[in-house]
């Protein structure tokens, strides 16, 4: 089999920004040759949380923020020169505020389409094997993926493999089991809607469990689209918080600030990140804050009674029937019970960020543990290796824990973070080429 120089498992807003950075250095340099790069989805699309784009909502970050310009402004890949190609240039400067979710889905969409070597999509990577050579050193890896659509495997190999498959969504342990056609997570919201549709009757019963963003967008979307709908917010404190919107604290969003995390050691790194996740976890930003209390107060002022604000309350069981869910909840501090009907229950409880992807459990024994059993992780975000393994293991969007909250899921560090992992993508290369050229000539 031919043995490609990088696969890049994931082909979302990280995996994306990753080949914005090839192609550009690849446009720059066209006397060197390209890299031979395969990209690997494992969604028919590159479509960014398709099935949370809700009328109204918007991003958090800034527009210039983006895939490309703060890596480099003169990029074909940027948010600017989306808009010069889809003709919306002068009207987006009129609008003032964040891009809509619609807007910004629609560019990551054309982002993607924009690179030469198209991803491979329906491709669900399942593992990556080392290839050991006859001397006993690992410079190839197999990757294999598998097509949802009829369960074939295909393989790849290569020298070096960047993993770009984001956060998992999280599902709490009381609610896994029930998790079906009632209880669902909010990032299939609405394909979940569009299947309920027909069982739910005049006046649906929806039941929220959290309090951060997506929670808030959801409520209002509900309670915009049916209006004879009875809506349950559960949270387990006093209400709806606001993000942390202070600029100095938010320069935790800044490429200086990761260089300062990254120099953190274990016990101060984990105090740093809870200290820095109020800027991003389990609030709202101030317009949905806004709405949210607008919506709760006409209520209460109409007397509808059709939006109830469960505050102080978890939920301590669950019991789902053909006609609906029933949550037997418990008020955190007085211990007092109580009972909810719903027709459906929607879980904005956020997403969990794998430490060790499952795909790379057959190359643990060639990877570098610290004490505490976690990944040695190089500032690049590359894994590092044994002394019998050449392969590059880069850990694109994986890495919070040891990089800090800009080097996840926020598009703020996106492009940067791209460009620190193809640079030292590129050096790993010329080393695995070096090699193998004193390996020829011995």
């Amino acid at each position: 089999m031919h043995i490609h120089d990088v696969v890049v498992a994931g082909f979302g807003p990280s995996g994306i920004s990753l080949a914005a950075a090839i192609e550009d250095h690849d446009d720059a340099h066209q006397g060197t040759g390209p890299l031979d790069a395969v990209y690997l989805e494992r969604s028919a699309t590159s479509a960014w949380q398709p099935n949370q784009v809700l009328p109204g909502t918007d991003i958090q970050h800034h527009f210039l923020r983006d895939l490309a310009t703060p890596r480099d402004p003169r990029s074909r890949f940027s948010f600017t020169n989306f808009l010069m190609q889809s003709g919306r240039f002068y009207p987006f400067t009129l609008l003032g505020g964040y891009v809509s979710r619609l807007e910004w889905s629609e560019y990551v969409q054309w982002a993607a389409a924009q690179v030469r070597r198209q991803a491979e999509y329906h491709r669900e990577v399942l593992r990556v094997e080392p290839v050991t050579d006859a001397d006993g050193t690992v410079r190839t890896a197999r990757v294999i993926s598998r097509d949802p659509r009829d369960g074939t495997t295909h393989e790849h190999l290569s020298r070096n493999v960047v993993l770009a498959t984001g956060h998992v969504p999280y599902v709490p342990e009381s609610f896994q089991k029930h998790v079906g056609e009632r209880v669902f997570h909010a990032s299939e919201f609405l394909p979940r809607m569009t299947a309920l549709r027909e069982n739910l009757g005049r006046a649906p019963r929806f039941a929220i469990i959290g309090a951060g963003q997506t929670a808030g967008e959801i409520i209002l979307y509900l309670a915009n689209a049916h209006p004879d709908a009875r809506i349950h917010s559960l949270v387990r404190h006093g209400g709806f918080k606001m993000y942390e919107l202070g600029h100095f604290s938010n320069e935790a969003y800044f490429p200086a600030e990761t260089d300062y995390f990254y120099g953190l050691e274990g016990d101060a790194r984990e105090r740093a990140l809870a200290h820095a996740r109020a800027t991003n976890y389990s609030a709202v930003d101030p317009d949905v804050s806004t709405a949210l209390y607008q919506a709760a107060y006409q209520d209460r002022l109409s007397g509808t009674n059709r939006l109830h604000m469960h505050r102080r309350v978890e939920v301590t069981d669950l019991a789902v029937s053909e006609s609906g869910v029933r949550l037997t909840t418990s008020e955190v501090y007085t211990e007092e019970a109580g009972a909810i009907e719903a027709d459906a229950v929607i879980l904005c409880t956020g997403y969990t960020e794998p430490q060790f992807p499952t795909a790379l459990e057959p190359f643990a024994p060639h990877l570098s543990h610290d004490a505490d059993g976690l990944l040695n992780v190089t500032r690049a975000y590359r894994a590092e290796n044994s002394d019998r393994c050449t392969v590059g293991i880069y850990l694109d969007g994986m890495t919070e824990w040891r990089h800090g909250i800009a080097s996840a899921t926020s598009f703020s560090q996106m492009a940067t973070k791209a460009d620190t992992v193809h640079r030292d993508l590129r050096a790993t290369i010329a080393r695995q080429q070096q090699a193998a050229s004193a390996a020829l000539v011995v």
